[in-house]
């Protein structure tokens, strides 16, 4: 509120108050969707409205997993870094279709496991081992320290508050916000071939990127520039949203080198489907074992992860994960504030308006006092 220090100077800081506080209203709408996202993600690894799978020797998800719809899972553990999120009272591996297990045990490493009551199989509490999944040959067993860990996963509740139709809405709007926003940071080829993204010295807030995908001539060639790695360095107090359009039908970075950058855990990319509804709204992401960081929000996107390990949190509507781990970092924004209009900005544009009043309101002359 710095800028606004100077009010009742004159009328024209009046005015020029005014101007600002339209300016940080459309600062705020942004920051409010920000804000939305990382509250609504809570500590989960994967959260899809879909389907979502996870195969061919995939290893594990550091995070938790939240399913609307089916979720296939061969082997490896679930929620297996407790220590990157913390644990809360939501279940780590949460699904409402069916569950279907390949030939392998899959563990809940922390926490505990809630799934659909129609889901078929014998629990063992002694064992924590739900066998038999849906008439399969897969076993599911529960190792966390949580009391529900010993308890029949059929049986769990769902997360407190969670309502897929209210988060799916929450995340749509908050991604269609996001992508109508005006960029703010520019994107560049720069020193050794790196895909660079600047804030061109925004120092607080929201930085807006666009990232066209009709701009890549080939998966290496960037506005006509050549380019073999990305590195998104983020600074602090500060967090990129980075607009992914026309990515229909393609592959995000594919064969580029994504290094870890800066606070990549201030950074959300938001994949939102072509404006031309016949391409569909499938894409998949790099791929042949390499990285990708940062968070993802897709929740009207369909994602195939071509063996590429994402280091942060993913919102999409079905997931497809093959051969490689799904690591975690939180999505943590740098706004903190409640996604509702600010108190302070709005009392403050009352005192600016009711300031103006008086100065355009005519002097009457002073009455004598009273006896």
């Amino acid at each position: 509120m710095s800028r606004f220090r100077f009010l009742l100077l004159t009328p024209v800081l009046g005015i020029s108050f005014l101007g600002g506080m339209t300016l940080a209203r459309a600062q705020t709408v942004v920051e409010n969707a920000v804000y939305a996202v990382d509250q609504a993600m809570r500590n989960y690894n994967l959260i899809a409205f879909g389907n979502a799978s996870f195969s061919n020797n995939y290893g594990d998800t550091e995070g938790g997993l939240a399913v609307q719809g089916n979720l296939y899972v061969n082997g490896g553990a679930i929620a297996t870094r407790p220590e990157l999120y913390g644990l809360t009272a939501d279940p780590t591996l949460y699904v409402t279709g069916n569950l279907t297990l390949g030939s392998n045990t899959t563990y809940v490493s922390n926490g505990y496991a809630s799934i659909a009551p129609s889901t078929t199989g014998t629990w063992t509490e002694g064992n924590r081992r739900l066998s038999g999944v849906n008439g399969g040959s897969g076993t599911l067993e529960t190792h966390g320290s949580s009391p529900n860990a010993t308890i029949d996963p059929r049986s769990n509740a769902a997360p407190a508050g969670w309502d897929w139709l209210s988060m799916k809405t929450t995340f749509e709007q908050a991604s269609a916000t996001l992508a109508a926003a005006t960029p703010t940071g520019s994107i560049s080829v720069g020193n050794g071939q790196a895909l660079t993204f600047s804030a061109n010295g925004q120092t607080s807030g929201v930085v807006v990127f666009t990232l066209d995908m009709a701009d890549f001539s080939s998966n290496s060639v960037y506005q006509g520039s050549s380019v073999s790695q990305v590195r998104v360095d983020v600074p602090n107090d500060v967090t990129y949203v980075v607009n992914v359009v026309n990515a229909t039908n393609t592959s995000v970075f594919e064969g580029l080198n994504f290094n870890a950058g800066q606070n990549n855990d201030q950074l959300l990319w938001n994949i939102t489907p072509s404006n031309n509804p016949g391409l569909g709204s499938s894409i998949s992401l790099g791929g042949n074992n390499r990285d990708f960081f940062g968070s993802i929000l897709a929740p009207s996107m369909n994602i195939s992860n071509n063996s590429s390990r994402i280091t942060g949190q993913v919102v999409a509507n079905n997931y497809t994960h093959t051969g490689v781990e799904l690591h975690y970092i939180s999505f943590d924004s740098t706004v903190s504030f409640s996604p509702v209009p600010e108190p302070n900005a709005w009392g403050l544009s009352a005192m600016a308006t009711a300031f103006l009043a008086i100065l355009r309101r005519p002097r009457r002359s002073s009455a004598p006092l009273a006896a």
